[in-house]
């Protein structure tokens, strides 16, 4: 149903206005500014490895102005082929996209595969873990979304 912005408070409008194009902002940050999404090249020792074979290296992070959160980082998860990321629970919530390759995801006991420009999300507490079944590299960029 749309509404007439007519009929809408001034603050309800803003709020509207503001969570649209806060995710367009997101959305546009996780493809790469409007352009397909292409991996980076990175060194094998690039970033900091959280379990063998995977490393996360940090893109960036700055304000949000989505109501709720203060700040937004982007990291990506570069996925060795055959390494894993044991399942763990998620510290805040977050905007999960394949930007190279592929994973079998495990969130809260329900497997997915996850294609190149696959997108899902997760809540602070979900419990997720990754694997990287293939012989080729998978990188996992995230969209953190922070309190603080």
């Amino acid at each position: 149903m749309f509404i007439d912005s007519k009929e809408m408070s001034v603050e309800r409008r803003h709020f509207v206005y503001g969570g649209a194009a806060a995710f367009s902002a997101i959305a546009a940050a996780l493809a790469g500014g409007g352009s397909s999404a292409q991996a980076q090249t990175y060194r094998a020792d690039e970033g900091k490895e959280l379990a063998p074979g995977v490393r996360a290296v940090e893109l960036g992070k700055g304000a949000a102005m989505i109501p709720g959160y203060k700040t937004v980082s982007l990291i990506d998860l570069v996925f060795q082929p055959q390494s894993n990321l044991p399942v763990s629970a998620m510290p805040n919530a977050m905007i999960c996209h394949i930007t190279e390759g592929e994973l079998m995801v495990l969130q809260d006991g329900k497997e997915f595969q996850a294609k190149k420009n696959h997108v899902w999300t997760c809540a602070e507490g979900t419990k997720e873990g990754a694997r990287n079944d293939a012989s080729a590299l998978a990188v996992m960029r995230i969209a953190n979304l922070l309190t603080v």
